[in-house]
């Protein structure tokens, strides 16, 4: 199950990234297009570097994490606050740019929505695995 979370994550961030890019690219000046599409992978790796650190903080993919749903889900929303905060803070500073109000935005409200989405997915799915688990172990 760690696996999976990591590896889920991990994809469906990266295109919630890509996605916010792409939705403020429309907002901005066609002049200013090539200095932001050079400096999008500074961003990029600004936000999984961030990611990474506020995942490995937390604990959120700890042994003693993932064993129990609470757990899980209280990580992930501390990791994505976190995250959300100090990513949205770095590029404030550091990479000023026409539509980056709406890029952090779009951004977090695809975040926000990913993790919802997943995490009740996962709660739907550690529940049937749990209800299987128990009528497995009643009828031994």
């Amino acid at each position: 199950m760690k696996t999976s979370l990591v590896l889920m994550d991990a994809i469906c961030s990266n295109m919630a990234f890509v996605a916010a890019f792409l939705l403020s690219r429309s907002y901005w000046a066609t002049n200013m297009q090539e200095a932001v599409s050079s400096d999008v992978y500074s961003i990029w790796v600004l936000f999984n570097l961030v990611a990474i650190v506020s995942a490995l903080h937390l604990r959120l993919y700890a042994n003693s994490t993932v064993e129990r749903l609470e757990n899980v889900l209280h990580a992930t929303w501390k990791s994505v606050i976190t995250l959300l905060l100090v990513f949205t803070g770095c590029t404030l500073i550091e990479h000023r740019f026409p539509g980056v109000g709406y890029f952090l935005g779009a951004l977090a409200g695809m975040v926000i929505a990913y993790v919802v989405l997943s995490r009740f997915l996962l709660a739907y799915i550690y529940a049937a695995l749990s209800r299987r688990h128990s009528v497995a172990s009643y009828k031994k």
